[in-house]
């Protein structure tokens, strides 16, 4: 089966960043992209945050792709239905400590090719990920983003899984959101 969701375009000036801790250092950021789906092109926001490379060979400074942040100890309830079954799924217990980036779904396959680094999921939205965690990279590092101060764990949820139609577009980003990360999940080829 042919995915029909595609990420075409990174909208570099509307990306805002901010520290989210100290040790090891973290920032976490957003990016709206616009996405081809079976009903048009929508401009969808997503989460990525800075690795501080301390473990599973994350490679310092670039930026992977997570669903969001646990805002308490315990089971998925933070986000839509479908990626809180989809966390569940995807983590050893089926929960999170308060805190934790919610990335093990762009981590579930079990084999990745050495050609690839880990993080990025391993299917057709590999490519655009591992893009826009480099371009991510790089303007962070020229400090071309938006420092956005009230950017935290809640705020980033919040605006990933908002119910509310972004300028431009048909369906909310909720929605948006929610068909891109099932795609991505399912590593629809």
């Amino acid at each position: 089966m042919i995915s029909e969701v595609e990420i075409q375009k990174i909208h570099l000036k509307s990306f805002r960043a901010n520290i989210y801790n100290l040790e090891p250092f973290r920032v976490i950021g957003l990016i709206d992209v616009d996405v081809k789906y079976s009903y048009g092109i929508e401009r969808v926001t997503l989460a990525f945050y800075r690795s501080s490379g301390t473990n599973n060979g994350k490679i310092k400074g670039l930026w992977y792709p997570i669903v969001g942040i646990k805002l308490e100890t315990g089971p998925f309830t933070e986000f839509t239905d479908y990626l809180n079954h989809a966390l569940t799924m995807s983590t050893r217990r089926g929960y999170g400590k308060k805190g934790w980036l919610a990335k093990s779904v762009f981590f579930t396959d079990s084999y990745v090719p050495k050609s690839r680094f880990r993080g990025f999921s391993n299917g057709p939205h590999y490519e655009p990920l591992f893009e826009i965690g480099k371009t991510l990279m790089n303007l962070y590092d020229e400090d071309s983003y938006y420092e956005m101060h009230e950017l935290d764990a809640k705020t980033l949820d919040d605006l990933v899984i908002e119910d509310r139609i972004l300028p431009g577009n048909k369906h909310t980003q909720r929605e948006n959101y929610n068909r891109l990360m099932a795609d991505i999940i399912n590593g629809v080829k």
